[in-house]
């Protein structure tokens, strides 16, 4: 079970609590006690010392909670709690509608005793949506900041779970990682990059404003900014992407290099590649797509267009400006492009005619 997948609630009570009632601070006095199955407490005291394995042990538990029985649920020096009805009613417990609080509360449990002698706030998982975020990104944040991650911005930072995070990795401002995600040691991460599903190898800077989705980046990898990495992107050990690089289901060698304007779509790039400016991989035809493959130290010219399925063999060169639509044979150059005319006085004799008026 993959707890705290996303920190959206109606995940969780559609996931996790899909058969119990949370509790309704809304409804009369004296209908309280029959109105929720569940509540969900935490200790923002605990947060510096809380891990996160506890958190899936909690809410594991949780899918077998009998409302009617006295229970709870929890792990001790974790932040997150849950109560029955049946163990609030049989301990008269009292919620001050004003704080909702709990202020003291002792479960005796056949394993130890639990001793809450500080207020819990209680969170309702239907009215108090945004609580329960913060409560949960601020736990998730202090959790990585014991391990050694700088988080320069705890206002504008969003991480979905528990995702694994190496020592001396910065994270600045605006930056969102989620999914199945884990981020190695030493990782620079500029402002408002965006990480989903991805793995990012120790070492690796990522400048401002890059996108990358069920992605690999090995380690000591540049990519940015503005570079975006979509499903099945892998780039290698030192390779390097830069402004308005796009990459899908492809991958760049160890080495390489693509730093402008460029597509590279279902490509194999070897290493120490160069990728000119505004490179194109023709990779769709309108039916089906097509892969191109680029052998190692191959250097592509700005302008040029990769019209799959083509091959270009390795330590090959192609000029600036070609169309490649056939295969380049290996230390050779390609040179696929018109033969530039020039025509003498064409401006003038332009410019001469006279323009007809509608």
């Amino acid at each position: 079970m993959t707890v705290f997948r996303g920190r959206d609630t109606y995940y969780w009570k559609r996931h996790i609590f899909n058969r119990l009632k949370p509790y309704d601070f809304n409804e009369n006095n004296d209908k309280k006690e029959k109105s929720f199955d569940v509540l969900i407490i935490f200790d923002p005291n605990l947060f510096l010392e809380a891990e996160a394995e506890g958190i899936k042990v909690i809410f594991n538990e949780l899918l077998h909670l009998d409302p009617e029985k006295e229970s709870i649920f929890s792990v001790e020096g974790k932040p997150f709690f849950a109560i029955s009805r049946g163990a609030f009613k049989k301990l008269k417990l009292n919620l001050k509608e004003d704080e909702k609080l709990i202020t003291k509360l002792r479960i005796n449990r056949n394993i130890r005793n639990i001793v809450l002698n500080q207020g819990f706030r209680v969170l309702d998982l239907s009215k108090d949506r945004i609580a329960v975020e913060n409560a949960v990104i601020t736990y998730q944040a202090a959790v990585l900041i014991n391990k050694g991650v700088i988080i320069e911005d705890l206002g504008h930072f969003f991480i979905e779970g528990m995702i694994s995070i190496g020592e001396e990795t910065r994270i600045s401002s605006g930056v969102v990682i989620k999914g199945d995600s884990k981020i190695g040691r030493n990782v620079h991460i500029y402002p408002h990059v965006y990480i989903e599903n991805s793995m990012v190898g120790d070492n690796c800077t990522l400048l401002p404003g890059c996108i990358v989705r069920d992605s690999i980046l090995e380690e000591s990898v540049q990519i940015g900014p503005y570079t975006h990495l979509r499903k099945g992107a892998l780039v290698k050990k030192g390779a390097q992407m830069g402004n308005f690089v796009e990459m899908k289901k492809s991958v760049l060698g160890e080495g390489s290099m693509s730093m402008h304007l460029t597509y590279i779509g279902d490509a194999d790039i070897g290493k120490n590649v160069n990728i000119g400016a505004g490179t194109i991989t023709c990779n769709y035809d309108g039916v089906r797509k097509n892969k191109t493959i680029i052998e190692e130290g191959v250097f592509i010219g700005s302008g040029t267009e990769l019209v799959a399925p083509v091959v270009v063999k390795k330590n090959s060169y192609v000029a600036a400006g070609s169309t490649i639509t056939e295969e380049v044979p290996e230390e050779s150059l390609a040179v696929a492009r018109q033969k530039q005319r020039n025509l003498p006085g064409w401006v003038t004799r332009k410019k001469g005619k006279k323009v007809c008026k509608p």
